[in-house]
């Protein structure tokens, strides 16, 4: 036997009905055998060997009691070891064990994935990790793909599904890119990993991703994954000059649930005033009059309350230019009438020495030894 080949599990136990002394369990078995897909029929099998009915019930892998043997429809829950118990009238028990494999993916993440410009984004999809891709391929598995739904508003032109990879079964099989828009698929399928990372998220990454699997009979797997990006939005800009006031406003676009908080942390000699006490962490903060101890980096934290580390944190730098003085202004100002005035001057200088030149070079074209008064004469 080698590791992650299948195995038909069905236990009997025999003995002489000399030596019975209670319910004999004789077998217990799956049925159809594992690997399971969910939705498929499920049914437990668990015979004993006596004259009278006993108490059979079954224990899930969770440990809860389970009282019919009716088929049941195949889920995730189910995969593990299931125990038969045969109860006696005098409160013994006999039990046997029987373990069931049911391909399904992990769950996906109940809340959102947080990224920014400055957080790596994972984008999760994957097998538990007793699942192995023999197994996979025992069930039947046909083909599989990412696609992408830019959420409404962002700024992709279309809303429409957007194909990122698409699954090839060669061996290895592997993501084949069709659109990759910066994402790199888990580098090893075949240890169940089908996830997406990207170094540094993007505004774009705004939407829904889902991760299908096909598999014969029809059966898919489908985990969908929603991406929001935080971001930090400065009004009225980066750049700023001292004195003029400043709107900070750290959010994804979408309402933050309850348990969600952000956390603001600007440069060291800012001239943030306190946070007031009902609202000690606002999506918007105003700082009537900025300093130039407000230039440098703002981060906003988004954290999940009472839990560490953070999920994500968004930074934004501002440069903050220092205001003029009054004497500062008044120099500007005498400057700049004194070169206007220099500039005047030469003019004025240049005008009268072009003039000077024209009236000398016509008073040389009309100077004669003998002028003749005006009029005709006879030639």
């Amino acid at each position: 036997m080698h590791p992650g080949d299948i195995v038909f599990q069905r236990h009997t136990c025999a003995c002489p009905r000399g030596y019975l002394t209670g319910h004999v369990i004789t077998n217990v078995a799956v049925n159809p055998p594992s690997p399971l897909l969910p939705g498929q029929s499920l049914s437990l099998i668990c015979d004993t060997e006596s004259d009278r009915k006993p108490q059979i019930y079954w224990l899930n892998p969770q440990g809860v009691r389970i009282n019919t043997n009716q088929p049941t429809t195949a889920t995730g829950q189910h995969n593990g070891q299931w125990t038969c118990v045969v109860k006696e009238s005098d409160g013994k028990e006999n039990k046997a064990t029987v373990s069931v494999t049911v391909v399904d993916l992990s769950p996906a993440p109940l809340r959102p994935q947080f990224t920014s410009k400055s957080s790596p984004l994972t984008i999760p999809c994957s097998f538990p990790n007793h699942i192995s891709w023999v197994q996979i391929n025992a069930t039947g598995i046909r083909g599989g793909k990412w696609t992408f739904v830019p959420k409404q508003g962002s700024s992709l032109i279309s809303t429409e599904p957007q194909t990122l990879f698409s699954l090839s079964l060669e061996d290895p099989p592997a993501w084949k890119a069709v659109q990759k828009r910066g994402l790199t698929p888990a580098p090893d399928l075949k240890k169940g990993k089908l996830s997406l990372t990207r170094n540094r998220g993007s505004e774009d990454d705004n939407g829904t991703y889902t991760c299908t699997l096909n598999f014969r009979n029809g059966v898919t797997l489908e985990r969908t994954v929603h991406v929001q990006v935080l971001q930090i939005i400065s009004s009225p800009g980066t750049e700023l000059i001292s004195g003029q006031q400043l709107n900070l406003t750290c959010g994804t676009g979408s309402p933050l649930p309850s348990d969600l908080q952000l956390k603001w942390v600007p440069p060291e000699h800012s001239s943030l005033p306190l946070l007031s006490a009902s609202d000690p962490h606002p999506a918007h903060i105003i700082i009537p009059e900025v300093g130039t101890g407000d230039s440098g980096k703002w981060r906003c934290e988004l954290w999940q309350r009472d839990t560490k580390p953070c999920l994500t944190s968004a930074v934004i730098t501002l440069k903050i230019e220092p205001r003029l003085s009054v004497w500062m202004l008044v120099i500007i100002s005498s400057v700049t009438v004194i070169v206007v005035l220099l500039l005047l001057i030469l003019v004025f200088v240049l005008c009268r020495r072009r003039q000077r030149k024209m009236t000398h070079l016509r008073h040389r074209l009309c100077q004669c030894k003998n002028p003749k008064p005006k009029g005709f004469y006879r030639t």
